[in-house]
């Protein structure tokens, strides 16, 4: 059934319009209904600028959960506006203006019969952009702490010897090229083994292109003490791939200390804080890497020159030591033929008394006789004496010979008296002397 055209006011049927006219009256609706600009938080997609200079986009609102888009429109700046834009925003915000960002726009609506609905961009707010990638890279690293992996990464051990280094950057790149020059061209000649594992470093590919090389490093992770995550400099909206939290975690819980050198130094990703080590750039990252084999080298050699001066002088010790027993044995020397000449002077002695005893014969027997009888006599009375004395002792220690020279004993309950402090008062002692006992009562 075919659609019947709309009625005027006095009820006839209107003439149908044409497109132009209806664009045209959609248009002036418009046009007239936001005539004064409108500030707009908006994503940037699809930006390009044209060979006319004016930078074409389109804006759109995603879904923050599903990410599905939920509105869209067509953005222009014109030339004559956009370089100025464009240059204050990377002065302020250090990032180009770009796709991926999110953005408030002061826009002016317009409808064009010929164009359509659009958007024209009249200023940019820097202000808002900043907040909004610091409110995302806050709350990522919230969610880090959270689920408790911060910090894994941080709290493995740094390798001693830090000489296997796995290599996460992109191939020809200028930071990887200035990363291995360091290393090769190293002030101490040190040794490193570096293997590349390429990957994207720049765009949306960043993150399963990083994650996918953290996967392949782990396969073989007993091959390498530690990982090198590098990129050189750029814009600042070129690092935000880094503020992953899916890439962050991998980062966190890696069983390798990872260094990350990205950006230059005003530059910071989520990634600097769940890495074990962050540093500024790739150059940086190969000075850490020097400078901590040449401390260990130098720990060595230090240990070396220890080793040095502790043998010298344990060598010292001993030669002084032997020098002292060559002495020792020198004079040792002198003493024995000092006393071999003695025993001989002795047995030259026994020899001769010898000699006398076999000439006085029997003479020489009786007077030995009469010694040891003599000496055995003086021994014995000795030992007499001894057993007098002892006996004369004893019995002067006895009870009665003591009281006879004066003395008493005092007796409490038939027990001797020891203390004074030990007779409460009233109490009856008896009092024993050489002729007789004595009663008193204490008071």
């Amino acid at each position: 059934m075919a659609l019947r055209a709309s009625k005027g006011r006095q009820g006839e049927e209107s003439a149908p319009l044409s497109l132009h006219e209806l664009t045209s009256r959609i248009a002036a609706v418009v046009n007239e209904g936001f005539a004064d600009p409108i500030w707009v938080v908006t994503e940037l997609s699809d930006v390009r600028v044209a060979a006319n200079g004016h930078c074409y986009m389109n804006l759109i609102e995603k879904e923050p959960r599903r990410g599905t888009t939920l509105a869209s429109m067509r953005g222009m700046i014109w030339s004559t506006r956009w370089w100025l834009l464009r240059d204050s925003f990377f002065q302020q915000t250090g990032q180009q203006f770009a796709t991926g960002l999110k953005v408030m726009v002061l826009v002016q609506v317009t409808m064009h019969e010929q164009y359509g609905l659009g958007l024209n961009i009249l200023d940019i707010d820097p202000t808002y952009t900043l907040g909004e990638m610091a409110r995302r890279r806050m709350e990522i690293l919230r969610q880090l702490k959270e689920d408790g992996i911060i910090d894994m990464n941080r709290e493995l051990p740094f390798p001693v010897l830090p000489q296997r280094i796995a290599i996460i950057s992109a191939e020809g790149a200028a930071g990887y090229g200035d990363f291995m020059k360091q290393l090769a061209n190293n002030a101490y000649g040190l040794k490193f083994y570096a293997h590349l594992f390429p990957a994207t470093m720049q765009g949306q590919q960043t993150e399963p292109s990083v994650i996918a090389a953290l996967d392949r490093i782990n396969e073989v992770e007993d091959l390498f003490d530690v990982v090198v995550i590098i990129r050189g400099g750029g814009a600042t909206v070129e690092l935000a791939s880094f503020d992953s939290y899916l890439l962050a975690s991998y980062v966190a819980q890696f069983p390798l200390p990872i260094i990350v050198g990205i950006g230059h130094d005003r530059d910071e990703t989520v990634l600097d804080h769940v890495a074990h080590t962050s540093v500024k750039t790739p150059t940086a990252a190969a000075a850490l890497l020097i400078d901590t084999l040449y401390l260990q080298m130098q720990k060595v050699l230090d240990l070396q020159e220890e080793i040095k001066d502790n043998l010298q002088q344990k060598m010292d010790l001993e030669r002084q030591r032997l020098q002292r027993f060559g002495n020792v044995v020198r004079n040792t020397h002198v003493m024995l033929y000092q006393q071999i000449s003695r025993l001989d002077i002795i047995g030259q002695r026994i020899q001769s008394s010898s000699r006398q005893l076999l000439s006085n014969g029997n003479n020489t027997l009786d007077t030995f006789r009469q010694a040891i009888q003599m000496l055995s006599l003086q021994r014995i009375q000795r030992e007499k004496d001894k057993l007098e004395f002892i006996d004369r002792t004893i019995q002067l220690a006895q009870p009665d010979n003591i009281l006879k020279r004066g003395f008493s004993i005092t007796r409490l309950n038939g027990h001797a008296v020891k203390s004074a402090a030990a007779v409460p008062p009233g109490s009856t002692l008896t009092i024993q002397t050489s002729d007789g006992n004595l009663t008193a009562e204490t008071k």
